[in-house]
């Protein structure tokens, strides 16, 4: 399965950013339902600065994408692909704690 230079730096880019335990965060937050900016702040403890700034990179990447209502905006992941690769991740994590309990 080979991939050109380019292909790979933006797949790279992609785990690099859920590598960051807040964006990676975040996207679990939106694995739930769609949710503010105050919403994710709240839940993370982090403030809303922070959590715009890291929403902007996850954006970027096209991990996560906005809804405008009004003047708020909420944000989910951006596809289901997204949420494939977050339930992989946590499968795989619980599979390895429970293989170290043994």
């Amino acid at each position: 399965m080979g991939k050109d230079r380019p292909f790979l730096e933006e797949l790279s880019a992609m785990f690099k950013a859920l590598g960051d335990p807040t964006r990676l965060g975040i996207a679990l937050e939106l694995m739930e339902t769609e949710k503010c900016v105050s919403e994710i702040s709240s839940s993370l403890g982090i403030s809303d600065s922070s959590t715009s700034h890291h929403l902007r990179s996850l954006r970027q990447l096209k991990l996560v994408k906005r809804r405008r209502e009004g003047q708020k905006l909420f944000y989910s992941l951006d596809d289901h692909h997204v949420y494939l690769i977050l339930t992989i991740g946590l499968e795989h994590q619980e599979h390895r704690g429970r293989e170290e309990e043994r």
